[in-house]
């Protein structure tokens, strides 16, 4: 039996992983949306994902209630969106203590950042474009104008919802 310290373990750790090659398909952030339903959004618009103490978000008043309020970050100023009430979904982020905010940028020519709070943040996975059905009628209308797709895990569908779908939708509210 050798024994080696917590460094070396570390290091022979970090070199596996960089000779590791990327599982294939592109990256997608998961996430519990509301309390029996995970989701997941395309890394290709994430800038980061953010826990949030509440009192570091500004409220706004007279807005829509999925309009949570501003905040900055990464001397960025922009809206954060209850993800779950947006879509007309039951919401678990009433009066919590932190925020799970995962920070988008659209792709339009003036950049806009969004924030959207989910009620848990779950990880990073690949998945490969074949993964990936086009078969949208067992989700709910209001849900479905949102989605890219869905996967399949195990017996549960997990809809893929498509930021410019989203955005293009928040925009309109934020400038009523």
């Amino acid at each position: 039996m050798t024994t080696s310290s917590a460094a070396s373990r570390i290091q022979a750790d970090l070199q596996e992983l960089f000779k590791a090659d990327l599982a294939p398909g592109d990256a997608y952030i998961r996430f519990q949306l509301t309390s029996d339903m995970t989701a997941l959004l395309s890394m290709k618009q994430v800038q980061e994902s953010l826990i949030v103490e509440t009192e570091k978000i500004t409220t706004l008043p007279s807005m829509p209630e999925s309009v949570i309020g501003i905040m900055s970050s990464r001397d960025r100023v922009f809206c954060v969106f209850d993800l779950a009430q947006f879509l007309a979904l039951p919401s678990r982020l009433i009066a919590p203590r932190q925020y799970q905010i995962i920070v988008l940028q659209t792709t339009s020519k003036q950049p806009i950042y969004m924030g959207l709070a989910v009620y848990r943040l779950q990880g990073i996975l690949r998945l490969p474009t074949a993964q990936i059905l086009r078969s949208l009628e067992s989700f709910p209308s209001n849900i479905a104008p949102y989605l890219e797709g869905v996967v399949q895990e195990e017996e549960t569908m997990i809809p893929i919802l498509e930021f410019n779908r989203i955005s293009e939708t928040l925009t309109k509210i934020n400038n009523q």
